[in-house]
């Protein structure tokens, strides 16, 4: 087994070595998905609070119906006015700190919602005189209390975008003469971007400068990639003109395995455009090549997701945690867990744990040599474990730590080889399985791809299940996974 210093050092060259300012920037995506459910919640206890009040004046008998039909309309004109909202692009950052953008798309939903009550009402037959006077209330409690509500908020983003909490990094590939307009019309804005380098392939030979708009030029396009693994990057833009399609096509490659968005920025930072079809970075227009397959609300879905159910299963798995490491200690010698370095997100490399199946004095930290069928290493409680998929549970700790997911590629440790061939070697995409974090179980597992591999064709097909799975991520498709690792995993013939 390889010791908890071993582990350590096994790290230390991969950590990930982030700037102090990192923890306190916020992701605009989830600001704007805060900021609409806090409009529609205000939204909707304005209608509520408008219709406990009007309530009040009808006399007892009806005073409930009544209350609860203006409620209701209330509730529904809440949701259209959010939808006004939303097809305004009420939410973007630069929005929400514009007073003049904010008042007109505030009031054009209060409009909205006010007819939404008033047809909600005269389809219900509504006409008593409280139900006749709710629209125009529930308007004015509604436009008071969002006016208020963007009053303070405005005043709080300014003071973050004036701390840099909204600034996003962007890395440059290539020095050219629109790279360098790109670099300084994000430079005119610095409480929004800052430039971390500027990359270019020729930089290692000396044929363009150190420093590219008043920016270094950090190394190639391989270093640029080195870098993403260490420091916070939010956006990779590669400003290389159309014309140079096969240097594009080798630079996107290379970029494949980031986590960062990858997009193209050329001739087009010339020209007008249109937010339909294009997207932006500040005022320079980009086609978008790639973007992090789980951010933002997707993000926060998968982690609540894990660390909810990764908790819930500790719990209930606890008992059983003891009995195997109970059953370990009196097999045979040697720690309870097998600590392994594994490449993990981002292709950083991360300690993953295992209860350990192998006689201590024969483990093979590195997977040098994998696990075959009557493998002599492993213990007689090692064999029925494996057998039971049961030495993969202290990873559970891996979900919990962040490191893993509970669905997700599985992590290989670095030395893997199929056909006696290293698998970034055999499979060009290897590296794109970790732009998510790995996973306890994973799409290619209970399909069939899991246990040794001693053929590329294994290996190809694990990774193209990967793939797929990345690009078809849903909370639903991870609890199917989750099922189906009961039901096919368990006695997998896979798994020995």
């Amino acid at each position: 087994m390889v010791s908890d210093q071993a582990g350590s050092q096994a790290l230390a060259s991969n950590a990930p070595r982030l700037g102090p300012h990192v923890a306190s920037r916020i992701s605009t995506r989830i600001l704007s998905g805060v900021v609409s459910f806090l409009d529609f919640a205000l939204l909707v206890v304005a209608a509520w609070l408008t219709a406990l009040v009007l309530g009040a004046w009808v006399d007892a008998p009806s005073r409930h119906v009544m209350g609860l039909v203006m409620g209701l309309a209330g509730t529904i004109g809440a949701g259209a006015g959010c939808i006004v909202l939303t097809s305004q692009r009420a939410y973007t950052v630069d929005r929400l700190r514009s007073s003049k953008a904010q008042i007109a798309s505030i009031l054009k939903a209060v409009f909205v919602a006010l007819g939404a009550v008033i047809a909600c009402l005269f389809l219900a037959s509504a006409t008593a005189r409280p139900l006749q006077i709710f629209p125009f209330a529930f308007a004015g409690v509604a436009l008071i209390f969002l006016a208020s509500f963007r009053f303070g908020l405005r005043a709080l983003l300014g003071r973050w975008t004036r701390a840099g909490r909204f600034r996003r990094r962007v890395a440059v590939v290539a020095v050219n003469a629109f790279s360098l307009k790109f670099i300084e019309r994000l430079q005119a804005d610095p409480d929004a971007f800052e430039v971390a380098g500027v990359y270019d392939d020729r930089a290692a030979s000396g044929r363009v400068p150190s420093e590219h708009g008043h920016t270094a030029v950090r190394g190639s396009v391989a270093d640029l990639v080195r870098d993403s693994r260490e420091e916070p990057l939010d956006v990779i833009v590669v400003a290389l003109p159309l014309s140079a399609v096969q240097r594009i096509s080798d630079v996107l490659e290379q970029l494949r395995s980031t986590v960062a968005d990858v997009c193209l920025t050329t001739d087009l930072a010339g020209l007008a455009y249109s937010e339909n079809q294009f997207s932006a970075v500040g005022p320079n227009p980009i086609i978008s090549i790639k973007e992090t397959p789980l951010k933002d609300w997707r993000a926060a879905k998968k982690a609540a997701f894990d660390y909810g159910v990764g908790a819930l299963a500790l719990v209930i798995a606890a008992p059983l945690l003891a009995a195997l490491a109970l059953a370990i200690r009196l097999d045979s010698k040697g720690a309870i867990l097998f600590r392994q370095p594994r490449l993990g997100f981002n292709n950083r490399m991360f300690i993953c744990y295992k209860f350990r199946t192998m006689y201590a004095e024969m483990t093979d930290v590195m997977a040098d040599r994998q696990t075959t069928r009557g493998d002599p290493r492993i213990t007689r409680v090692g064999r029925w474990m494996r057998k039971l998929s049961l030495d993969e549970l202290p990873q559970l700790f891996n979900v919990m730590n962040g490191t893993m997911s509970l669905v997700g590629p599985r992590p290989h440790a670095p030395n893997t080889k199929a056909a006696d061939r290293l698998f970034t070697e055999v499979v060009q995409q290897y590296a794109v399985r970790h732009r998510v974090k790995p996973g306890i179980t994973g799409w290619a597992q209970v399909n069939g791809w899991r246990g040794e591999t001693t053929t590329i064709d294994q290996i190809e097909n694990r990774v193209r299940f990967d793939l797929f799975y990345i690009d078809n991520w849903s909370l639903l498709l991870d609890f199917k996974i989750l099922a189906l690792t009961v039901l096919r995993e368990i006695f997998s013939k896979s798994a020995f």
